[in-house]
């Protein structure tokens, strides 16, 4: 069945998609320590790209794009892929705790920049309060992963967040005369022919393995097709901003994977940052205007 939405549920679909994005930290905990960040990230856009031209195939969604420009299909795919760079790039330098803050603090803000400049879209009162609750929840998850930080680390996270809020601003006009998996086939593909060179730097035989195929479809599937296709089904009817604010609930649902099945530590600052996210999700669901 196509992802259904309407105006009332944008927000939770993009919501429930920030969801399922929260997996991916947990699916790669059980990757072999020869899989690099980088085939993990090449890996889960030509993984998810064939688990819906299945699906596609199979509902008969799979047809050209319709009433679309060339360039925003090239923009968006070459901000897919960038992200996936840029993103574990952030990590590896600024650490975890520190690159995930970064990237995901910067994406609600400038992608309220890219609303109102390609769509002249403003956020209202609710967005603000909802933003600078969750900002504060990021922190106060990640605190202990914050001594780390040096301002000659935050070039890649700051980087990732702008392209994915750049990304959410391009593909939301795809959206228009398409359906959301009918979109991301092409996207996903498009962003693994982009990330091909990638393949012959980095070792990737793991992945012939049977862990290596599970470790395929977890990311492909689970934390890459579906949510994507919900978050996209969501940005139809939900501002840029807004979206990008509600994508917080990827670090809520890792911090509760991380204790609940990882069995990671977690102290009074990382309750009162994941009631301060959720708060903050549940204000822009629940809000009036957007």
């Amino acid at each position: 069945m196509a992802i259904q939405n309407n105006k009332k549920d944008g927000s939770l679909l993009v919501f429930l998609g920030a969801l399922f994005f929260s997996g991916s930290g947990t699916i790669q905990a059980y990757a072999p320590s020869e899989a690099t960040a980088f085939i993990l990230g090449a890996l889960r856009l030509f993984a998810a790209g064939l688990c819906l031209i299945l699906w596609c195939s199979a509902k008969n969604l799979l047809h050209p794009l319709q009433k679309v420009s060339i360039s925003k299909i090239i923009l968006s795919a070459l901000a897919l892929a960038g992200f996936q760079i840029s993103f574990f790039l952030g990590v590896r330098f600024a650490g975890v705790a520190v690159g995930t803050v970064i990237t995901i603090g910067t994406t609600p803000l400038m992608a309220a920049v890219f609303g109102l400049l390609f769509f002249r879209e403003i956020p209202g009162k609710s967005w603000y309060i909802s933003t600078v609750i969750a900002i504060f929840g990021l922190i106060l998850l990640n605190i202990h992963g914050m001594e780390t930080f040096t301002f000659n680390n935050i070039l890649f996270p700051v980087t990732a967040g702008t392209i994915y809020a750049f990304y959410l601003s391009q593909s939301k006009e795809l959206l228009q005369a398409n359906s959301p998996e009918t979109v991301m086939v092409f996207l996903f593909m498009l962003s693994s022919l982009f990330l091909l060179p990638i393949w012959f730097f980095f070792p990737c035989t793991w992945i012939f393995t049977a862990r290596g195929i599970l470790i395929a479809l977890g990311l492909g599937l689970i934390t890459t097709a579906i949510p994507y296709c919900l978050v996209m089904a969501g940005l139809k009817n939900c501002d840029t901003a807004k979206a990008a604010t509600l994508s917080l609930g990827e670090p809520l649902g890792a911090a509760i994977l991380g204790f609940t099945v990882l069995h990671e530590p977690i102290n009074i600052m990382g309750i009162i940052g994941i009631i301060a996210i959720f708060t903050s999700v549940l204000v822009l669901i629940y809000s009036k205007k957007n």
